[in-house]
């Protein structure tokens, strides 16, 4: 699953060696640092991984019901009418472009 909010864009995958646990992975800290903020995710803070020989540089494993806890958490917290002015607001403008060119890439699914 990607899953682009205001506070950070994840990707999170079972990896399959940790049962019963999700890998939370991002290529920015400060992501998992703005999910941890969840109290659904506050018991992860001293969890993550580093590592410079994969595609995401930052990773956490998280136990499958606190991830499906903070993914309500984080659709809870909507209440902005749009997303791009969102992220422009809370993570810079340079977050929302680089978030605007994903929006552009997926509109290419539009028919």
């Amino acid at each position: 699953m990607w899953l682009m909010t205001d506070r950070g864009f994840y990707s999170v995958v079972d990896k399959g060696d940790r049962e019963g646990y999700l890998c939370v992975r991002s290529r920015v800290l400060q992501d998992l640092y703005n999910l941890f903020e969840l109290d659904s995710m506050k018991g992860y803070l001293d969890d993550v991984i580093e590592t410079s020989d994969s595609d995401y540089r930052f990773r956490v494993y998280v136990t499958g019901e606190d991830w499906i806890a903070a993914a309500g958490d984080l659709a809870g917290e909507i209440d902005y009418s749009n997303f791009k002015s969102r992220v422009s607001g809370m993570q810079g403008d340079d977050r929302a472009r680089i978030y605007m060119k994903v929006w552009t890439a997926l509109a290419g699914l539009q028919a």
